[in-house]
């Protein structure tokens, strides 16, 4: 955990901190859409929000992109080396 950060003290289960813990990472981190040069980035939570609202959209559009050559990244705090998502050799 970043040590910026405030030690988040929980009298909780398990299971609620692993739920903190995930919102954690998706609001502080971001994810990144590219191919030959950046087209946008934004915070992984509005990413998903947004896939999520226009699920029957965003799906196909998502699968198709990845076998065109577009690079999803996730990247921030939490991955000291940005996760590339491709089917890209």
């Amino acid at each position: 955990m970043s040590k910026n950060l405030p030690e988040v003290v929980s009298n909780g289960s398990g299971f609620v901190n692993k739920i903190k813990r995930f919102f954690s990472v998706i609001c502080r981190n971001d994810i990144a859409v590219s191919r030959t040069n950046e087209f946008f980035h934004m915070p992984i939570l509005a990413f998903l929000i947004i896939a999520l609202l226009t699920i029957k959209l965003s799906v196909p559009v998502i699968l198709i992109s990845l076998f065109c050559g577009v690079e999803y990244t996730i990247r921030g705090e939490d991955f000291p080396e940005p996760k590339k998502i491709t089917f890209k050799p």
